[in-house]
């Protein structure tokens, strides 16, 4: 499911693949309003500079993820916004749902380009000439994550304060410095999930997991849907903990801190297709396209997500993986998009 701080980010993404001389781009950002008097959240911002380092342009959008066109009275809103913040260059609004006729009326006589993000069905070439004789995006594109588990594992915890090895219930409750509830995670079972995602994230490009991986990678078949397993092999593996600042209460109601844990069981590598979600960014007074976008969930159940950026011109497709931030999964505050293209666990083929 796409949700409205996806949206937001992934129209940066697409500023940051069309935008080549942007030295940054924010999404969250916060702008000074000349009327009010202060700083104002804007969704994303785009600084563009020359060779010299002189700032030429100041890029200022609005992202919206709602069920109606926008009407008239909201974009008439939204213009009032930008144009109240003397430091923006050129202001635009994107929105998932559309624009109503007096809206676009609104935009084009105040000089505010409007875009829209819509369900991208028809032939790449259509929209993008450079990839001439290319089908639909789900003909063309198949996105293939290949990630590494642990299977049947056990954690064990240990303490410099108590120097034991613990093992807990799931359902500990897990405490920060000060004996109150952690902010980051509830209970132990919480906690446990980041670090087998932490640990795998270590293990997957180290031996003996490259040499399983590249074992399993050569009997895939690469046009089954459903989930392919890899073999089995056990494995233990050692995480400092010490910086997370994860703590425990002990039976004299004391606090003593998580500093290093064990996991033993074994490893998997698991492989799936998975279904993209196809987008394109096009500017609704004119028709024009400002990007493409393909979007999935990389299947490993912790909010990480795959997308593919398709340039307004040219061959380059960006591929980016990203991961928004647990707390800002409901309001963004000044994330920067940089160069954070990847293809490591990904396999992009032509079907």
């Amino acid at each position: 499911m796409v949700t409205p701080m996806m949206v937001q980010y992934l129209v940066g993404l697409c500023c940051f693949r069309r935008e080549l001389q942007a030295i940054e781009i924010i999404v969250g950002d916060m702008v000074f309003d000349e009327a009010a008097e202060k700083e104002r959240d804007v969704d994303v911002t785009v600084t563009i500079a020359d060779e010299d380092g002189v700032v030429t342009a100041f890029k200022a959008a609005e992202v919206k993820h709602e069920g109606q066109p926008l009407d008239v009275a909201k974009v008439e809103q939204l213009i009032a916004k930008l144009t109240d913040m003397p430091k923006v260059t050129h202001r635009a609004i994107f929105s998932t749902s559309g624009y109503t006729d007096t809206a676009c009326l609104k935009a084009a006589k105040r000089g505010v380009d409007l875009y829209t993000l819509q369900r991208w069905e028809r032939s790449i070439d259509k929209d993008f000439p450079d990839f001439s004789g290319v089908g639909t995006p789900d003909e063309y594109l198949l996105f293939r994550s290949n990630l590494l588990f642990w299977d049947k594992f056990r954690c064990t915890y240990a303490s410099s304060k108590t120097k034991q090895f613990l093992i807990l219930d799931p359902a500990t409750r897990i405490l920060s410095k000060n004996g109150k509830y952690h902010s980051q995670w509830r209970t132990l079972v919480d906690y446990q999930r980041e670090l087998l995602v932490r640990s795998t994230g270590i293990l997957c490009i180290q031996e003996p997991a490259q040499a399983a991986f590249k074992e399993f990678s050569q009997r895939l078949n690469s046009t089954q849907t459903e989930l392919q397993f890899g073999r089995e092999w056990s494995s233990s593996h050692t995480i400092d903990t010490s910086q997370d600042g994860v703590y425990l209460k002990l039976p004299d109601r004391s606090v003593s801190p998580i500093d290093e844990v064990t996991i033993s069981g074994f490893l998997q590598w698991r492989s799936q297709i998975i279904s993209l979600d196809f987008m394109i960014l096009k500017n609704a007074l004119n028709d024009s396209v400002f990007s493409g976008a393909a979007i999935a969930d990389i299947g490993a159940g912790d909010g990480r997500m795959f997308a593919m950026i398709f340039p307004e011109k040219g061959h380059q497709i960006g591929i980016h993986r990203f991961q928004i931030p647990k707390k800002q999964r409901n309001m963004i505050r000044k994330l920067s998009i940089g160069d954070d293209s990847y293809d490591g666990d990904y396999r992009i083929s032509k079907r």
